[in-house]
Order: C-alpha cells, then sequence, then structure tokens
C-alpha cells in the first residue's frame, strides 16, 4: 500500500494507493525491480475523482548483505503515469523517482518494507512524494541463525595419522681426528648447520634443517535435520564448531558442504530444501566462525544420495543430513 502527497499545482487530494513489485538480485548489493501501482484520488473542490496508474522500473542499492535481517537501500528510477479524471480526459507524463527505505527480514523469507519516495515529472515542474510499506516474498533467500558461545562444548581433539617414517639420511663424514661440535644435536655439525636449535627427536637434511612430510588430513561433518526445515538443530552446533577448529589448525583446507534430503515430496522440492540446509552450515561456518567465503562451498543433491532406506523412519532420518568434507594438505616435521 501507498500514501501519495501530490504537488499543490495538480489539485488533487492526499490518496491511499495499492502497489504490486518484483525485485530480481543481479549482486550482493545490486538489484532490479518494476512496480505496477494504482491509486483513485478526489479533485479538490470537486465531487469529481481521477484515477492513475503508473509503471516503474528502477534499481536498488542495499548498505548490508543478504544475510542481515535488516536492510537499508537506496532507490532510483524512472516511471511512466496515466491519469484520468471522471470526464475521460488522460494525462499521461514521465516521471523520474529517488527514495530510501529499508527491508526487515523476519525469518529466511518474509520481510516487510517501508520506504519515502521523491517523484519528479519530467514534463512538467511537478514534484509529488509517496510514502509505501510492503510485505514480500524472498525465493531462494537462506541464512543461519547465531550461535551462542555457551551452547558450544569444549574443542574435541582431533587425531591425525601419523605418517610412514622415511629412511634417516646419511650425515656427512667428518674427516676432522677430533669430532666437531654438535650443539643442538641433530647429527650436523654447527659449522655446517643452517638450523641451529632443531629438536633431536627431528630428522634433518644436510644444512641440518627439518624434513617436512606432506599429508592428506579430512574431518567429516554430519548434521541431521527435522522434516522439511533448514534450521540447524542445536544438537549439532557442536560438530560445526568442530569442524571449523580444525580447518583453523589447518588454514590450506577447504570444505564442501553437501546437503541431502530423504525421498518424500518432489525431486524439484527436496533438492532446493537440500541446497538450503547445505547453504545454513555454510553461512554458520563463515558468520559465526570467521571462516574465509573462498574456502566454503555449498551443494544441495536433493534425494540423490540416500544412505539409508527411506521405507523406514530411521532410514529416512539419516537420510536427512548434511555432510562436510574438508580436505588438503598440511606440512610436519618428520620425526626419528
Amino acid at each position: 500500500a501507498s500514501h501519495y502527497l501530490w504537488d499543490s499545482e495538480r489539485n488533487l487530494e492526499n490518496a491511499t494507493g495499492l502497489d504490486l513489485g518484483a525485485e530480481l538480485p543481479l549482486t550482493e548489493q545490486l538489484s532490479i525491480e518494476a512496480w505496477l501501482s494504482g491509486v483513485d484520488a478526489d479533485i479538490e473542490g470537486s465531487s469529481a475523482e481521477s484515477e492513475g496508474e503508473r509503471y516503474s522500473l528502477g534499481g536498488l542499492y542495499h548498505f548490508a548483505e543478504q544475510e542481515e535481517t535488516l536492510r537499508p537501500f537506496v532507490t532510483m528510477g524512472v516511471s511512466h503515469q496515466e491519469l484520468t479524471d471522471s470526464a475521460d480526459l488522460s494525462h499521461d507524463e514521465a516521471l523520474a523517482y529517488l527514495g530510501g527505505g529499508v527491508k526487515k527480514y523476519f525469518d529466511n523469507n518474509v520481510m516487510l518494507r517501508a520506504e519515502l519516495l521523491g517523484m519528479n515529472s519530467l514534463d512538467n515542474e511537478l514534484t509529488d512524494v509517496a510514502a509505501r510499506i510492503a510485505i514480500g516474498y524472498a525465493f531462494g533467500r537462506s541464512v543461519s541463525r547465531p550461535v551462542l558461545a555457551d551452547r558450544i562444548e569444549e574443542q574435541e581433539q582431533v587425531a591425525v595419522r601419523e605418517p610412514e617414517q622415511p629412511s634417516k639420511p646419511k650425515t656427512p663424514v667428518q674427516q676432522a681426528t677430533v669430532p666437531p661440535a654438535d650443539t643442538d644435536g641433530d647429527g650436523i655439525a654447527d659449522d655446517l648447520d643452517q638450523c641451529a636449535g632443531t629438536k633431536a627427536s627431528y630428522r634433518v637434511d644436510q644444512n641440518g634443517c627439518p624434513i617436512m612430510l606432506s599429508e592428506k588430513v579430512s574431518i567429516a561433518l554430519n548434521v541431521i535435520f527435522p522434516t522439511n526445515s533448514a534450521d540447524i538443530p542445536d544438537a549439532s552446533l557442536p560438530e560445526i564448531k568442530r569442524v571449523a577448529d580444525f580447518m583453523q589448525q589447518f588454514p590450506n583446507t577447504t570444505v564442501t558442504v553437501e546437503g541431502h534430503t530423504d525421498d518424500r515430496g518432489r525431486a524439484a522440492y527436496n533438492k532446493s530444501l537440500s541446497q538450503k540446509r547445505a547453504d545454513a552450515v555454510r553461512l554458520s561456518l563463515i558468520n559465526d566462525f570467521s571462516l574465509g567465503r573462498e574456502r566454503v562451498v555449498a551443494i544441495g543433491y536433493g534425494e540423490e544420495k540416500p544412505i539409508a532406506d527411506n521405507g523406514t523412519a530411521e532410514g529416512r532420518k539419516e537420510n536427512r543430513r548434511v555432510v562436510a568434507v574438508v580436505e588438503g594438505n598440511a606440512q610436519k616435521p618428520a620425526v626419528k
């Protein structure tokens, strides 16, 4: 709904109208939108009235990211307006408008939008003002809810596989009659040791520096969701924190978050739901645990990859899951 304050030269009473619009996001901050507006206004000093329609096309710039619940914005664009009075006399004109407002999201998709618009006629020196309030639904929007610190358990220790031990490198043969000094006890004389202070338990190369081993590290996450829901269960929050802690320990790792559902419902809906579940875990890792966006990818598979029998309630529960697989390489010194 919108309320119009007309320019005094129009000789129209203030009026309330109805609006219908659609918005298409282009980036995190930028969107384009189109509106159809209709209004009936009484003519001042007369029993006659004027009916009007306005067709608008414009853009929005948001000052907050998509996952924020409160998103201020500015909007600007152009309109074509048609006003017809009771005598069927019509008047067409082009308008340019500029305004600002805010969106308030009440869950992942439902929002309340309020804004104030200034509209200037390009054909006449007239300026109208309109205030609009609208209820909207955002298709495909998925965010995670904040995680409270007092709901997180103590960090679990992650066991890393002990690598196979390489053969001990040969140490240079010393030709001196008296053995040279080896202060750090790594088997390399001080005058050849380029890494002084190396732990005696480390294997070293001919320069006395630790031999570094590269090994593949991984950790699995399993989050079970309630039926037809993309809200992260409280019991799964420590699991997400465990994955985040592991990735902080190994900064070269990346994670793929896979969303899955059971086979009840339409396949297209299940795929969309699984993507929302994967996105919720991804955004939790990013927003709640400060992981870089480039390190976390979310993919929804829907009902394509069951791990249990969908014919039983227990099997369907296991299939309503999000699995995050972390992979990467870690460097650690070889030990003797």
